[in-house]
């Protein structure tokens, strides 16, 4: 079967698969195709719209040959607008028209304003988690999941699939968020789950808000879980509450690929230090041995590939998380049945 032969559009040079630059004359390849990417991704920048900018840019970084002077530029595009994005995501929100004309209701208006944004949210989460089981992949490798394991019985086989399920979605949430390519979640029965990046992201800030974003969904898994065991004395979900809680102190192991790897990265020393002594102390009153883990890995890479600056948004997260899993581990091990 004859194969099409790609030419250079300006020297006429055979180009071989996969070649972004010219050998001959240094013509970018996907000229035409940077050129709408950068017009789509300025266009998305001035209207506010970041997110857009970024898949855009990020686009075009892929079309890009590394080294080049148009690549280090398109990466330090990406950074600005990943960092814009950030800011634009926790500024205040002015209140619109409406909340203007009810604000001499004084604090019920104000509380009913900001309850309205925090309902939409969740609406907008409910409906990515909902999306995510759109993809065949994931569905069948759930189910792969249930047959294979119900060592437990089935309710805790489908609480935990769901607790793994939503952590992989957190990841997928910061993902798009970031305008970052990446395939549904998909389950490895027995083991867990995982999410392909098909970009990757352009710094360890970027890397630890992707990292840390599946265990701060895998904790509110956790809690909702608890929460529900709680109340329905179901010992079921405290299970369920229990072993997800510590599948995401797990992922929070600063080692390999986990999720804690790529939060420790944007951590500089001190804040390295504060967090191994927090994950020590959760341990000790929580008796959960992950913490432990967390904390030996955590020693081992205590002064190792230190960034310039740590970021204190990843350090208030990690800190937190390791608390707050603790926590849950703890409360849903003491209310549950003896036995």
């Amino acid at each position: 079967m004859n194969q099409a032969v790609s030419r250079c559009a300006a020297c006429g040079v055979e180009l071989a698969p996969g070649m972004l630059a010219c050998p001959a004359c240094r013509k970018l390849v996907h000229s035409a195709r940077l050129a709408t990417l950068a017009a789509d991704g300025e266009a998305a920048e001035r209207e506010g719209r970041f997110t857009d900018a970024l898949t855009s840019w990020r686009e075009a970084l892929g079309l890009l040959p590394p080294g080049s002077t148009q690549h280090r530029v398109v990466g330090e595009t990406i950074r600005r607008l990943s960092l814009a994005l950030e800011k634009a995501e926790h500024a205040p929100k002015p209140p619109g028209g409406r909340a203007k004309a009810v604000a001499g209701l004084g604090a019920i208006a104000l509380v009913a304003w900001n309850l309205k944004y925090f309902l939409l949210s969740l609406l907008g989460k409910a409906k990515l988690l909902v999306s995510g089981l759109a993809s065949l992949p994931t569905l069948l490798s759930m189910f792969a999941w249930l047959a294979l394991d119900r060592s437990r019985g089935i309710s805790f086989a489908l609480g935990l699939v769901a607790s793994i399920y939503v952590h992989e979605m957190g990841h997928v949430s910061a993902l798009r968020l970031y305008g970052i390519q990446a395939t549904a979640p998909m389950f490895v029965p027995g083991l867990g789950a995982l999410v392909r990046m098909r970009q990757y992201p352009i710094d360890a800030r970027e890397d630890a808000r992707v990292g840390l974003a599946g265990p701060v969904w895998g904790c509110a898994a956790a809690a909702v879980a608890l929460a529900a065991g709680l109340i329905l004395k179901e010992p079921t979900m405290l299970a369920v509450a229990s072993v997800g809680a510590t599948i995401n102190v797990f992922n929070l192991v600063p080692v390999w690929q986990l999720d804690g790897a790529r939060g420790f990265r944007a951590l500089d020393t001190r804040q390295r230090g504060i967090v191994l002594t927090i994950a020590a102390i959760a341990a000790l009153v929580s008796g959960d041995v992950m913490g432990w883990v967390v904390c030996a890995a955590g020693s081992l890479r205590l002064k190792r590939d230190l960034p310039a600056e740590g970021d204190s948004r990843a350090f208030r997260t990690f800190a937190g998380l390791l608390v707050a899993l603790s926590a849950i581990a703890w409360a849903a091990g003491k209310a549950a049945p003896p036995g």
